[in-house]
């Protein structure tokens, strides 16, 4: 029975895109016959110079809405490429893209399973469905045992990894109401569309203990072959512990680990920890989210030359020390003629050979409650940290800048604040390397880097690439870059 429902949801959802496509075939016949009848009235007419006709659309305009409240219903799942999506996990199998996330939708959560999609381009994404119908019976059976009365409402914060042909889709089960009661589970798959087989549970708290089994994230030591998995969110900070390479689960059943991130009191806001080993620096970055999921949640980072840690920030500051660290690589912003966004954290990590990408939820500033998929191109500075694009990943073909390309207004942004959106300051970048702005400053090109200087006290160091545009909709040049204090830097050219 459950596979006639599964069938019979698909078809549904199939004849509602059809639906949904045939309703834009007939809008856009009625365009054409609109556009013909306007074009019959104006022969003849003078064509004026100074307005001349709109360019064909861009091929890379991703066509790609940000307030999409209109299609929260389930009927319009199918369109929920982009939307609804949270704690976000990626992966690469042959050619396609993978990105597993936690059950929550604008409006009423509706299902319980884990969401997935997949995309050839990191841009348009197919909405998959879920991974499961509701909690796997192994942790299921613990939840209730645990807490009498338990409702199945949502899958936490997935995390996927492939070991050898085998892929790990790690997740976590919350409690209800609050309770500090929770689970790390395990299935496994050979394909990362399943099926999947449910391996029960790998790590878990009850209410008493002083760290919380949700926000799972393993990461391989590329020297020894051991695995070790980070976790822990509020209670206590993050937490990593050593795994069975073989089994995927605890290397040992008593182990909880030690602390590796920690911020100024037990219950300060810090979760999501995932770690990216870059081989070309030899070392491992940790990333962890701050502050709440709703508005101030921004990303800082640490990083270690062992998978075990020590982390240490852009000060050279332990993240297992009281106190919170820097640099802060996304946080709330807002660039012109857009809402801006805010809640840009709880990220995942994809090298895709010599490409590095950084794939997080999005809030939108007009309304905190709808979700996006955020996929940023990220580039390391030559000092060795990670830099962020300020822009969603569009696919834009790159090439070599000059001076001339890079001359122009530009809209700056200093990630300073979590208390409210970071907004956009106009920078103007002269020929001959000053900036109108800024008496005092000067700007150079060297080797594909830009380097600005806003007078003696602050130089920004940045890498430069092509970036759809996302709030003007056009193409455009975008920089990411750092001060010498550690604040990062987004730009990115207007005119």
């Amino acid at each position: 029975m459950l596979y006639l429902r599964l069938i019979s949801n698909r078809v549904a959802q199939q004849a509602l895109k059809k639906l949904f496509c045939l309703q834009r075939l007939m809008f856009l016949i009625v365009l054409v016959l609109f556009a013909c009848t306007e074009q019959d009235e104006r022969e003849g007419e003078v064509k004026d110079d100074d307005n001349p006709p709109s360019a064909e659309a861009d091929p890379y305009n991703p066509l790609i809405e940000d307030d999409y409240s209109k299609y929260a219903n389930l009927g319009f799942a199918f369109l929920w490429g982009s939307y609804n999506l949270h704690d976000p996990t990626i992966i690469k199998h042959d050619s396609t893209y993978y990105i597993f996330s936690t059950d929550v939708a604008y409006g009423p959560n509706l299902k319980c399973g884990i969401m997935q999609r997949k995309s050839d381009d990191l841009v348009h994404w197919d909405f998959r469905g879920w991974v499961f119908n509701g909690i796997p019976a192994i942790p299921l059976e613990f939840m209730e045992s645990n807490q009498p009365g338990y409702q199945q409402l949502s899958i936490w914060a997935p995390y996927i990894l492939e070991v050898d042909g085998e892929y790990r889709l790690y997740y976590s089960i919350p409690g209800n109401n609050g309770l500090k009661l929770a689970c790390i589970a395990l299935a496994t798959a050979t394909h990362p569309e399943g099926p999947w087989t449910d391996k029960g549970i790998v790590l878990y708290c009850l209410p008493d203990d002083d760290y919380n089994a949700i926000d799972p994230a393993v990461t391989v030591d590329q020297k020894t072959g051991k695995h070790w998995m980070v976790y822990g969110s509020y209670s206590a900070g993050i937490f990593m512990v050593e795994l069975n390479p073989v089994t995927g689960k605890l290397l040992t059943e008593e182990d909880r680990g030690k602390r590796i991130a920690f911020r100024e009191h037990v219950h300060d806001a810090i979760e999501g920890a995932e770690i990216l080993y870059n081989p070309a620096l030899e070392k491992y970055f940790m990333f962890v989210s701050y502050d709440w999921l709703e508005d101030q949640y921004n990303v800082r980072v640490g990083r270690s030359d062992s998978p075990e840690g020590p982390f240490l920030d852009y000060n050279g500051k332990e993240l297992a020390q009281v106190g919170d660290n820097i640099p802060m690589i996304t946080a709330q912003y807002q660039f012109d003629h857009h809402p801006g966004w805010q809640g840009v954290g709880h990220c995942g990590l994809l090298r895709d050979g010599d490409e590095y990408y950084f794939v997080s939820q999005g809030r939108l500033g007009s309304n905190k409650y709808l979700m996006n998929l955020h996929v940023r191109k990220m580039v390391f500075s030559s000092d060795g940290w990670p830099l962020v694009s300020p822009e969603r990943y569009a696919s834009i073909p790159q090439e070599p800048h000059s001076i001339d390309s890079l001359t122009g207004k530009w809209e700056q942004i200093e990630l300073l604040t979590t208390a409210n959106k970071n907004t956009s300051l106009t920078l103007t970048l002269a020929g001959d390397g000053s900036i109108d702005e800024y008496p005092a400053g000067s700007w150079t090109l060297n080797n594909s880097i830009l380097t600005i200087a806003l007078g003696t006290d602050k130089v920004i160091e940045a890498r430069i690439f092509n970036e759809w545009d996302w709030e003007r909709e056009v193409r455009t040049i975008v920089f990411t870059g750092m001060t010498s204090e550690g604040i990062c830097v987004w730009g990115k050219k207007i005119k």
